[in-house]
């Protein structure tokens, strides 16, 4: 009977600490007694090739990406936000797999760790030695998408125009097919907060869009399109 202890004892162990881990879209946003707000998860994903990582003051609108993470397939990532300007900040994940689907996680309140006192310590970073330069080709990072913060898709799967100073400028908006070719003009935008039928859009990718302002170009940008079927 002993004997059977030890092994059933560790089992148990290792449950518990996989179950602590908030596995996504279930994700942990914590500020630490030593001030540090981090947010952690795991990942089960696959086929992921965008995260990003938002942040909003309040739990349904304005969220806009802080960070995206380098490598989409690591199992186990944290990251320590350091522009959050209080306590009582909102984040949520945005998850784009290959294809056209993406995700986006439920929004979660920043929560406040009082299970411990103990501030970690970290070794200062040694310098490096300098590297010989050699003849290989640089290779370019990948470049990394940013959702906009003035037309993107809500929620709901249909896209929005946020313009908070929509009554004293004048916007006027162009959406494109993923091709270049044109689908629609809005020439004049007045409402400081709209939402399009996603129906506008006919079917499911990306849709470009050039927002102009006073007749300049304000962003060129896009989001996605996709069916609930």
């Amino acid at each position: 009977m002993n004997k059977l202890i030890l092994p059933i004892l560790l089992i148990f162990i290792a449950y518990s600490a996989t179950a602590q881990q908030d596995t996504l879209p279930k994700f942990a946003a914590v500020k630490k007694m030593n001030g540090e707000i981090v947010l952690s998860w795991i990942s089960t994903f696959k086929n992921v090739s965008q995260i990003n990582i938002q942040r909003s003051k309040d739990s349904l609108r304005n969220f806009s990406t802080i960070h995206s993470v380098p490598n989409t397939s690591s199992k186990a990532y944290s990251y320590v936000d350091k522009t959050a300007k209080n306590d009582s900040g909102y984040y949520r994940i945005f998850i784009l797999f290959e294809g056209s689907n993406y995700v986006f996680t439920p929004s979660k309140k920043l929560t406040i760790d009082t299970s411990s006192t103990t501030v970690p310590t970290y070794k200062p970073a040694q310098p490096q030695k300098e590297v010989e330069k050699d003849d290989r080709p640089t290779i370019a990072p990948k470049p990394v998408w940013v959702p906009s913060v003035y037309i993107f898709t809500g929620d709901d799967g249909n896209p929005v125009i946020r313009l908070p100073d929509a009554l004293s400028k004048k916007y006027s908006v162009r959406f494109l097919k993923e091709n270049g070719s044109q689908l629609f003009i809005i020439p004049k935008i007045t409402d400081t907060y709209l939402t399009l039928d996603k129906v506008n859009f006919m079917k499911s990718g990306w849709y470009h869009f050039e927002l102009l302002e006073d007749g300049k170009l304000k962003e060129k940008n896009k989001f996605l399109i996709t069916r609930d079927y």
